[in-house]
């Protein structure tokens, strides 16, 4: 089994300022490095993709050295509306939740009442003993799922709306995404079932953030929730950041395309806070977060993480470590601790960036990169699954081209 601390830490150069970052304020483009007349063209070609079937409405946004270059909304708040997608839009942010449930579980480390090494069954009893599914067969596991294989994706977990296989169909048929669950019910469940790798062996994408989500509550002796209001939110003044319930100002969170996949209003709060997809945000809120990782862990005065924290989630944790049916970070890119990361290796990246850039994504379309080496945080918030794919590397090559190197 390949362990986190076999692999060097090599910290990306993270945007040096004092702990007390400045409020984010809007800068000149021209005097951020960006030609005026390739943003323009940038805002002509996103609004050129607005169609209330496939995308109904985006905010677009671009921070540089700490000021905000670029922010744009278009189209409409819900698809079959007439009201425009307003600035302080809600979105479902989903997989854009992980990044966030790392830093709480970093908080722990850090706080020393969780290790990296320690093995998830400390925690959670149920997973202390796991089988893997191989050759048709169960077999015990070769080694205990650790916090830093839940963190980079190595825990033998997986998914089961993608991909084929016995695991994945187990987990769809036992519904292990359920809402009614709680997180405690969750964990329990998705523990009786086979891991589809043995710990540490294999990058899969997976149901991990999740469980780790549970292991939050289980040490800090709070809901998720409350903890991540407490310890993240609420420090970075992150209001409109919350899982689904009755809090949720349905009047402006963004419909998605087709409205099959539209938010619907809650009634009580949902039982499943997903660690891994569960999250609503805005634009503003979670540029703060990505401001607070770009600052080494602290943002207007309050120390979220400490820079050598974020100087290890923001490097790479996988080595040569194989992919599985799912290669999430892409080519170029390998994982840290809740964020893919560029290494250039073993070949160069796809699209445009620099050698540390952090990125994630949502299942909806949300996405976001960090590029330390730019001094530069983009991101785009819009609720339209089917065009998720073409809109990353479409943003990479937008930003980068208006960006004058």
């Amino acid at each position: 089994m390949i362990g986190w601390k076999q692999f060097a830490v090599v910290p990306v150069l993270l945007f040096a300022c004092a702990a007390s970052a400045k409020p984010l304020e809007v800068g000149n483009p021209k005097q951020l490095g960006f030609d005026p007349a390739k943003l323009t063209a940038m805002s002509k070609e996103i609004g050129g993709l607005i169609n209330d079937q496939e995308l109904p409405g985006a905010i677009v946004a671009i921070v540089r050295r700490d000021k905000l270059a670029y922010h744009r909304t278009f189209g409409k708040l819900k698809a079959g509306s007439n009201a425009a997608m307003p600035p302080n839009a809600v979105f479902q942010i989903f997989s854009m939740t992980k990044p966030i449930v790392s830093v709480a579980a970093m908080q722990l480390v850090e706080g020393g009442r969780l290790a990296l090494d320690d093995p998830l069954g400390k925690y959670i009893p149920a997973f202390a003993h796991m089988t893997v599914w191989e050759d048709g067969a169960e077999v015990p596991a070769q080694g205990p799922i650790t916090i830093a294989d839940l963190l980079r994706h190595t825990s033998g977990l997986t998914y089961g709306f993608f991909g084929t296989g016995h695991v994945r169909a187990q987990y769809k048929a036992q519904a292990v995404t359920a809402r009614s669950q709680t997180l405690s019910q969750f964990a329990g469940k998705i523990a009786s079932l086979p891991l589809e790798h043995h710990p540490g062996t294999v990058w899969e994408y997976s149901m991990a953030l999740d469980v780790l989500g549970r292991v939050v509550e289980v040490i800090s002796g709070q809901s998720l929730q409350n903890y991540l209001k407490q310890k993240i939110f609420g420090p970075l003044a992150m209001n409109d950041t919350y899982f689904a319930g009755p809090w949720a100002p349905m009047d402006r969170v963004a419909g998605a395309a087709p409205a099959g996949w539209q938010l619907r209003p809650a009634d009580v709060e949902v039982p499943f806070k997903s660690g891994g997809g569960g999250l609503l945000s805005s634009m503003d809120d979670y540029l703060t977060f990505c401001r607070m990782i770009l600052h080494g862990g602290s943002l207007n005065g309050h120390e979220i993480l400490n820079k050598s924290t974020i100087a290890l989630m923001t490097s790479d944790q996988l080595g040569d470590l194989p992919r599985g049916q799912l290669d999430g970070p892409g080519h170029g890119y390998g994982f840290g601790f809740g964020f893919a990361v560029r290494t250039d290796k073993p070949q160069p990246a796809s699209y445009a960036g620099s050698v540390g850039d952090l990125w994630w994504g949502g299942y909806s379309g949300t996405y976001f990169w960090i590029d330390p080496a730019e001094e530069m945080i983009a991101a785009i918030m819009v609720q339209a699954p089917k065009m998720r794919r073409m809109l990353r590397p479409l943003m990479r090559r937008l930003v980068y081209d208006a960006l004058v190197r």
